[in-house]
């Protein structure tokens, strides 16, 4: 059995957070296309973080960091005009790839799974 591993639930908070960032931080309405972002990656997020609290396995890790890094370069992708749309997708992409690069690196089965044979 593998170890629950706490960055993954550190990392569905984050979606949670990040669905829910524009109606609290009020770039909901000015804003389309950082909403958009923001609801689409956290659902995205909450889904391979909760498969990963489940069913650890380094694909989920990897499909987190590709979707941090897309957060934190969507701003200048897209075009968000919102200062607090885009300060949030650049720090919760920032720490969706360090918890989720953190978790993969203390995995030690596939540590050993990646390593060639001599």
């Amino acid at each position: 059995m593998k170890a629950k591993r706490w960055q993954d639930w550190l990392n569905l908070l984050i979606g949670i957070w990040l669905f829910i960032s524009p109606w609290v931080i009020g770039f909901a309405g000015a804003d389309t296309a950082a909403s958009w972002n923001a609801w689409i990656l956290g659902v995205a997020i909450v889904v391979f973080s909760a498969i990963a609290v489940s069913m650890p396995q380094a694909w989920e890790e990897v499909i987190n960091i590709l979707l941090g890094i897309w957060m934190v370069i969507s701003s200048w992708v897209i075009g968000i005009a919102s200062r607090a749309a885009e300060t949030n997708a650049v720090i919760v992409g920032l720490l969706v790839i360090l918890f989720a690069a953190w978790a993969m690196a203390m995995n030690r089965d596939w540590h050993r799974t990646t390593t060639i044979p001599q």
